[in-house]
């Protein structure tokens, strides 16, 4: 069973901001990293494109979000804080999708990334794999890059090692004249 791997993007209110990340951080990624099939988690704010919040969450497989555990704790089952501040957030997408490029990674720790490129393409998965592996071998200080299938669109995420611009990105991510329909730049999030 393939890797799979949960992608949350949202931004709240700026009245809302302090809040969000007392929720985020005391509240909802614990509980969803104690659950069944959750390996990894991670946050990361956007320093370029929107929203300006994302979440990764490595997963055993698409299934761990069907599991009994999951489901007694999402959704109508949330908890009152969950249910307060989700309705709030804007640009709040949710993507499930499963590894195909390469197959049983995880993420690096975010404590060793400087920078994460997400990048969404209409192709599938196999159309843009050569290209974006031939410009991955020729990208300074790229760690690693995986490739995700949602059943309509193709997921790319670029860890790097070092502070990349979206230039940086650009010349991987239009690698071989692919043409993603989003593409944002990402840094560890970190509370101060």
């Amino acid at each position: 069973m393939a890797k799979g791997l949960l992608l949350v993007t949202m931004e709240p209110p700026a009245t809302l901001e302090e809040e969000f990340h007392d929720w985020y951080d005391s509240e909802h990624l614990p509980q969803r990293l104690a659950l069944p099939g959750f390996e990894t988690g991670s946050r990361w704010v956007c320093l370029s494109g929107w929203p300006r919040w994302l979440a990764i969450y490595d997963l055993s497989s698409t299934a761990a979000l069907d599991d009994a555990a999951y489901v007694a704790v999402s959704g109508a089952n949330s908890t009152p804080w969950s249910r307060r501040m989700l309705p709030r957030m804007l640009g709040r997408q949710r993507v499930i999708a499963e590894q195909v490029h390469p197959a049983e990674t995880l993420a690096p720790a975010p404590e060793t990334v400087c920078r994460l490129g997400l990048a969404r393409y209409a192709a599938r998965p196999g159309d843009i794999l050569p290209p974006l592996r031939e410009a991955a071998s020729r990208a300074n200080g790229l760690q690693q890059l995986r490739l995700f299938d949602d059943g309509a669109s193709t997921w790319a995420l670029a860890a790097y090692s070092r502070p990349v611009e979206m230039a940086d990105l650009a010349l991987l991510f239009a690698a071989g004249g692919a043409a993603p329909t989003l593409a944002n730049l990402y840094a560890p999030y970190r509370r101060a």
